[in-house]
């Protein structure tokens, strides 16, 4: 892995072969280390920075907003399956071999499927 030229700070993220993802980390320009992880490591990486995210947002001060701004990624594909607490169902999004699994009460499920219905059929005639 090699740090981009103008790059000073922060993580680098390309495909490595056989389906795997490398990971660096550049100070002042200098590559630290870098890491080649499997599909799972990343779900794993991805799903505890999301939920230390979740966390930390209780100790921002003001209120919460509805909508912040964040990175759009194009999931290649969905699926829905047992959440992590009897009563729970989750909606699973997989990024290649890599797999979030995002667990809710059935009426938040009920509400997301009812919102993606109706921006599904937007537009259409009735």
């Amino acid at each position: 892995m090699r740090v981009p030229a103008g790059f000073t700070t922060g993580l680098l993220i390309e495909s490595a072969p056989d389906g795997q993802i490398a990971v660096g980390f550049a100070k002042d320009g200098v590559l630290l280390g870098d890491y080649t992880l499997s599909p799972l490591d990343v779900a794993n990486m991805a799903a505890a920075l999301l939920a230390a995210s979740r966390d930390g947002a209780a100790q921002l001060p003001g209120p919460e907003q509805e909508q912040g701004s964040g990175a759009l990624v194009m999931p290649s594909s969905f699926a829905l399956g047992p959440g992590a607490s009897p009563g729970q169902e989750s909606l699973i999004m997989s990024f290649g071999q890599s797999h979030l699994a995002f667990s809710m009460q059935p009426e938040v499920m009920r509400s997301l499927g009812e919102s993606m219905v109706t921006l599904g059929t937007r537009g259409r005639p009735n």
